[in-house]
Parts: structure tokens; sequence; C-alpha cells
């Protein structure tokens, strides 16, 4: 190690006794947290110790320059990904509600095919859809066969697919 690298190396182990706690002020202002704080003001000083040319005089206010300038860009970091984040959420939230409206349209041709429907058909499909009752329970309440209700069943559900089926482009 050279005479000058020594030097610099002294004045600027001087300037970090003398400054730290300036320099974590600097951060500190800017809210970020006391690890990130230990941090940045570690990569003030490591950027220092890469210089060959320091001036004592002037070393104050490097290192003041130098902390402004990593805080700056830590917060352009920062900032930069919390659009990304909030961009991503934002399509993400767009999905759903193009979801949702695809989900309302959808429903909507359901029930404009069960209202098109045969009275008996459109109920055994309402109970089975909607109030999830089984062909068993279905049969008990209507007085109809079990067959006769999964044909019911089979053809209203056929219709409803159909429907459903060119609302969505399918």
């Amino acid at each position: 190690m050279t005479t000058t690298e020594t030097r610099n190396r002294d004045i600027i182990g001087q300037t970090y006794k003398k400054m730290i706690e300036e320099v974590f002020s600097i951060f500190r202002q800017a809210c970020i947290a006391e690890d990130t704080c230990k941090d940045l003001v570690q990569e003030v000083f490591i950027k220092m110790l890469g210089l060959d040319v320091i001036i004592e005089e002037q070393v104050k206010a490097l290192t003041v320059t130098i902390a402004y300038q990593k805080r700056t860009d830590y917060l352009r970091h920062r900032a930069y990904i919390n659009k990304v984040k909030n961009d991503s959420l934002w399509k993400m939230e767009q999905s759903y509600t193009n979801t949702d409206a695809e989900v309302s349209d959808i429903l909507q041709a359901e029930m404009k095919v069960i209202r098109r429907m045969a009275e008996q058909d459109a109920r055994i499909y309402r109970m089975t859809r909607f109030e999830a009752k089984s062909a068993g329970e279905i049969v008990l309440e209507t007085g109809l066969t079990k067959r006769a209700v999964e044909a019911r069943l089979y053809r209203a559900r056929n219709e409803v697919r159909a429907q459903v089926r060119k609302v969505a482009g399918l």
C-alpha cells in the first residue's frame, strides 16, 4: 500500500468517526429503515475508499454529497419498485374486474335460458344449480321418477351450456 492510499484511509477513517451520525441522519430524514440506513452509510464510506485523490479540506462536503446521492438513488429505486408493484396489482385487479364482468354475462345468459325452458325443467334446473339439491331430493319434492329428473336435468344443462358457449365465445 502506498503512502497516498494509507493517508486516504486515515482521512476516511477519521471522517467516519466524526460524521457517522450526520450521515445516518441524512438517511433517517427520508424515513429509511435503520438496517438499510446502516447499509447506506457503509456504502458511502466504501465509495470514498475507492477514490484516488482526496483533499482533506473537502472530505466533509464530499461525504455529505455522496450520502445525498445514495439517498436519492435509494428512494428512486424504491419508487420504481412500488410503481412496478402497483402496476402489476392494477393489472391483476383489472383481470379480476374483467372476469367479474364475464361471470355476470354468463349468469345473465344462463338466466335467459332458464326463463325460456319449460316450467318443470326450469324448476328442476334451479333446484340443482342454485339450491344444491340432489336428484333424489328433487324426486321427493316433484313426485317425478329419478330417471325423469335426470333426463330433464340433462336437457336443461345442455341448453344452458350451448347458450353460455355462445356468450363466452367458445
